[in-house]
């Protein structure tokens, strides 16, 4: 009970500071950052909140939330895009990191009553990480596909979190994010953040729909099940993975993907080279040039989850299951199993969420002439019911 009244505490008055000092910007969301259990915790309260689940964000080892609060270039990082779309996000710092020493950027603010500065702290990430994290094999050299903005490498950098002292865990002070939130969560967690995120996980089940994992590292395996049974997983990955030797975890991720199905949940692995002929992104997504387009495939893929939706592979109504075939499929046309179904819609989009084409369905065929290769999601609307079926089309 205390923990989670220094906690509403420290949000009330983060916030009141951050009104005072930022009236110019966004005033339709609200801004803040506490502490809890050693870790600096930021959030953003959607001022048009539509979602009842919260986004519950964790960036990997020795990178801090400021890779999902904006972009080296300035652009508006991920947590603000989940906001705009109706969602509350926390983002969660690791308790080691020393915020006391190295500023944060605005609109969040470092609390007074946070943890003291750790004497003689250095910041993280004194090596080269341009072919590690799929920047360019040389620092210094981006390759020329390259979706991370090189130019601004240094703004980037400059924002390592400092190394601290703390006896607290991460997935402790993830858990306690958890608990002050109440309701249903999703973790979304880069690289080294999906074990403490994972293990949190286990903790607060009653409280979460599943996992969003980036690049994990160390993504759940099978002695985490049953006790992740029913939750529901998303992986994204992007380019090079073989130069950065991210093979063997891309093939975890793709492992725990199966694991999530098998024991009830709905989970997807995107590859974006491989499923949206998307090249150059890095193991820093949320920071690449197409962060956005990388962002609009998370949500689009949450959106199976909102209230009318049905699930992604589900069925309409309990006595009605629809099924698109061929799939893959190398024409410009694919067809709708049933023919019962009176005034059926369709619309067919991008993985980045883009309106490619809509009609009513005709003599069950639906027409992706025109519709570039790749992996497509089409909604099928039916009364004031919606299903999403995802295909993939190889062309010709």
């Amino acid at each position: 009970m205390v923990k989670k009244i220094n906690i509403m505490i420290y949000r009330f008055f983060s916030t009141i500071i951050y009104l005072a000092l930022a009236s110019n910007l966004n005033a339709q969301h609200t801004y803040g950052s506490f502490y809890t259990n050693d870790a600096y915790v930021n959030y953003v309260l959607s001022g048009n909140k539509t979602e009842t689940a919260t986004i519950v964000m964790i960036p990997g080892l020795n990178l801090s939330t400021y890779i999902y609060s904006t972009t080296p270039d300035g652009r508006d990082g991920w947590a603000e895009l989940f906001a705009n779309k109706g969602y509350d996000v926390y983002m969660v710092n690791d308790p080691k990191f020393d915020f006391a020493t190295g500023g944060f950027i605005a609109p969040y603010t470092i609390p007074s009553n946070g943890k003291p500065a750790t004497q003689g702290s250095e910041q993280g990430w004194q090596t080269d990480i341009w072919k590690r994290w799929g920047f360019g094999l040389v620092q210094g050299s981006p390759y020329s596909n390259a979706q991370f903005p090189t130019d601004s490498f240094t703004n980037f950098a400059q924002n390592y979190p400092y190394l601290g002292t703390s006896t607290y865990s991460y997935e402790s002070a993830i858990e306690a994010v958890i608990d002050s939130i109440g309701g249903k969560v999703w973790l979304l967690a880069h690289s080294a953040g999906a074990q403490p995120s994972g293990l949190a996980a286990i903790q607060k089940k009653p409280q979460m729909k599943g996992m969003i994992l980036i690049e994990p590292a160390g993504p759940p395996n099978s002695t985490n099940f049953p006790a992740l049974n029913g939750l529901h997983m998303f992986g994204v990955y992007g380019d090079y993975i073989v130069s950065r030797n991210q093979t063997s975890r891309k093939v975890a991720t793709e492992t725990a993907a199966t694991l999530f199905q098998n024991a009830g949940g709905i989970a997807d692995v995107v590859s974006l080279p491989d499923d949206s002929l998307v090249y150059g992104n890095s193991h820093i997504m949320m920071q690449d040039l197409n962060s956005e387009y990388v962002f609009n495939i998370i949500e689009h893929w949450l959106k199976q989850f909102s209230s009318k939706t049905v699930g992604i592979e589900g069925s309409l109504e309990n006595d009605i299951k629809i099924n698109i075939y061929p799939n893959p499929t190398t024409s410009n046309e694919v067809r709708v199993d049933k023919n019962s179904l009176i005034n059926l819609k369709y619309s067919i989009y991008s993985i980045g969420g883009r309106l490619y084409k809509e009609s009513n369905l005709s003599n069950q065929k639906i027409d992706l002439s025109g519709i570039p290769n790749g992996l497509l999601f089409i909604k099928l609307t039916y009364k004031d019911k919606l299903i999403i079926k995802k295909i993939i089309k190889n062309g010709l």
